[in-house]
């Protein structure tokens, strides 16, 4: 077991992948991936609870995941994953998985895997015309040109190097106030270019579909409005399409509501063609 945080090193794609078996169904994995903000990060349970469930399902993809967020993960503590078989059907496989540390579930999942097979399909929605990625800087290059605007914590989050790399569509936005809460980036994990097994690039999928996603229910309501806290309490993940997650992916983000404490946010994923890859809601709780 190997357990690390952010101010000693950061994971990789594979090793976020990795686990130890301690018994059937259970395994503990090797990496817990900080949030920057003194917990585990929330995509970590998403894509290591989806990553275990692969582990018991032979060669299908998996098509959708539902999870619940219940507690903060420790990150110097490792975090077990006990996965459920619910049912294994002609062409679908149902698992429940649990994220276990110090003897507490911290979140749950659902998920369901597909044989595949020949059926209808549509897409009605596009990529539009966005900037190319590498017509645009990350998020440490943006930071250090900022820094005079960016407030000291901000500037520290946003200037370290992380798993993900992003860069965001229009970079004005993030100083301003829109009447509107959307937000467009573009996002990879370069690290997962090794990785060849499709199946893993799902889980990496999920991984990566938490980033950055909750912050876009903040935006109409500007830096200054006195939340201190945004953290996810479920997300909703359903798959379309193989994909790549170290290839330029197209992060639309939108959030049509916020009330009582908690907001909502949707997104859609898009390979640099224009495939449309996934769909994402996710519900935060905003204090």
């Amino acid at each position: 077991m190997n357990i690390t945080a952010s101010n000693r090193y950061i994971p990789n794609a594979t090793e976020m992948l990795q686990f130890d078996v301690i018994e059937d169904d259970l395994f503990r994995a090797r990496h817990n991936l900080d949030n920057m903000a003194g917990v585990t990060f929330g995509g970590q349970a998403l894509g290591q609870s989806l990553a275990a469930a692969t582990l018991t399902v032979n060669d299908w993809h998996c098509h959708s995941i539902s999870g619940f967020f219940m507690r903060g993960g420790i990150i110097d503590d490792a975090i077990d994953y006990r996965v459920e078989r619910l049912s294994d059907s002609r062409r679908f496989a149902t698992r429940r998985v649990s994220a276990i540390q110090g003897g507490r579930v911290i979140f749950e999942l659902l998920c369901s895997f597909h044989e595949g097979e020949e059926g209808v399909s549509h897409q009605f929605t596009d990529l539009g015309n966005p900037p190319t990625p590498e017509s645009l800087i990350d998020l440490q290059v943006f930071a250090q040109e900022n820094k005079h605007r960016l407030p000291e914590n901000i500037f520290a989050l946003l200037s370290k190097p992380y798993i993900f790399e992003l860069r965001m569509l229009d970079l004005e936005t993030y100083f301003e106030t829109p009447d509107m809460a959307f937000r467009d980036y573009w996002l990879r994990i370069p690290s997962a270019a090794d990785i060849n097994d499709p199946r893993d690039h799902h889980s990496l999928l999920a991984l990566l579909s938490d980033y950055w996603l909750p912050g876009t229910i903040a935006i109409p309501h500007g830096r200054n409005a006195g939340v201190k806290l945004l953290a996810s309490l479920n997300h909703s993940l359903w798959i379309h399409a193989p994909v790549k997650v170290d290839q330029w992916l197209l992060y639309r983000t939108e959030s049509h509501w916020a009330g009582n404490g908690r907001g909502l946010a949707t997104g859609k994923i898009f390979s640099q063609t224009g495939q449309l890859i996934a769909s994402v809601t996710q519900e935060a709780v905003l204090r």
